[in-house]
């Protein structure tokens, strides 16, 4: 790569804040271990069950190696001692993390789960039936762990003004589907809408203290996931009645906080942008093309406007995968004619880098940004 970059956090601030930026700015969208992993040079075992100073460094040879201007958080790890390798097989990895808690890590899906009760931590949280279900299954929030917020000041700082640093949550409507279980909170939705919205709120509740505990430890921006506001899933109307609140007052308690907020929606977002775009968010970012829904920059810029940033959406699965330089040269290129000459813009993927992309496409996509 060239010469080190200085002002990937301003130049993103700056788009966030709708003004015109050259070369366009690019973050590199990962979740949790996924691709982290890889380049950093570890084991995916060893990133997913990770200490402290392996998911800091992990988030710093992102940087690293790819010197985007925006990198996203995903946490500080488990504890302050390494996992160990406790056996493996043609299927699975066998990890002891620092905390003596087992778990086990499928090789071809990484899915990682605790090896006693099976559990993954998108597992539902219990049969919520009534709202003292929801009291005693969902408690309140009183803060991020300090081993969290720790990490998060520390790849800040060391970050510096190389790239802006992102921690991500999600909206109520998010955390409530996953505290049901998925059929489980459709059902609710229909038929115990009180409940399904009590345990939405119980969530929302939280928010306003997870937002000023993230811009005490030095964030500027958040990353809020909406994946199931589509409507492919719920009807638009229903969009609009159930999850879009959510988004809003989570965007309204980012904002109370003093950050800016980017909100990401998937599937069929084109009936509900008009409602997004009413959102006061400062970005929006969208999944790429999937399910026959042609969601393309274009059509959102038409309704987000020419002044208000969005995140593009770049195949982060089948594009990067085939690795042909030029190709990705072309998808880069169109995605900025698409948002409009001087629209403020962040060159991105629409979904998170996974594991099986090599870091030589991701090396394509900067390089095809900054030319």
């Amino acid at each position: 790569m060239s010469a080190v970059r200085r002002d990937g956090r301003e130049r993103v601030l700056r788009s966030l804040a709708g003004e015109t930026v050259t070369p366009t700015p690019v973050g590199l969208f990962t979740w949790e271990f996924d691709y982290l992993w890889k380049v950093a040079e570890l084991e995916p075992w060893q990133l997913a069950c990770g200490d402290h100073e392996s998911w800091h460094q992990a988030h710093l040879a992102l940087l690293d190696r790819h010197e985007p201007d925006l990198i996203w958080y995903s946490g500080g790890g488990s504890c302050d001692a390494p996992p160990q390798l406790v056996d493996e097989d043609a299927e699975r990895w066998i990890v002891e993390d620092g905390t003596g808690t087992r778990f086990g890590l499928h090789k071809q899906s990484l899915a990682l789960y605790e090896l006693d009760s099976g559990r993954k931590n998108c597992d539902p949280v219990g049969e919520i039936a009534t709202q003292a279900d929801a009291d005693r299954l969902v408690p309140e929030f009183t803060g991020w762990s300090e081993a969290y917020l720790a990490g998060l000041s520390r790849l800040i700082d060391e970050a510096g003004d190389r790239a802006l640093v992102m921690p991500h949550h999600s909206p109520a409507y998010i955390c409530a589907c996953y505290a049901f279980g998925f059929e489980r909170a459709m059902e609710a939705l229909l038929t115990e809408p009180q409940l399904f919205r009590y345990v939405c709120d119980r969530y929302a509740a939280g928010d306003r203290l997870r937002m000023r505990q993230w811009r005490d430890a030095g964030a500027e921006v958040c990353f809020l996931a909406d994946g199931w506001a589509s409507c492919d899933i719920l009807s638009p109307a229903m969009v609009e009645e159930v999850a879009l609140p959510y988004q809003r007052s989570i965007v309204e308690a980012a904002h109370e906080a003093g950050l800016r907020a980017v909100i990401w929606n998937e599937g069929d977002i084109l009936p509900i942008l008009a409602a997004e775009a009413a959102i006061p968010m400062d970005a929006f970012a969208f999944e790429q093309p999937r399910k026959g829904v042609e969601t393309t920059v274009e059509v959102v810029r038409r309704s987000f406007g020419p002044r208000r940033c969005l995140f593009g959406n770049l195949d982060s699965e089948l594009l990067l995968m085939r690795n042909d330089p030029h190709e990705i040269g072309a998808a880069v290129k169109d995605q900025l004619r698409q948002s409009g000459p001087g629209a403020p813009f962040v060159v991105s993927t629409g979904s998170p880098l996974p594991s099986n992309i090599e870091p030589e496409a991701v090396d394509a996509l900067i390089a095809a940004v900054r030319g």
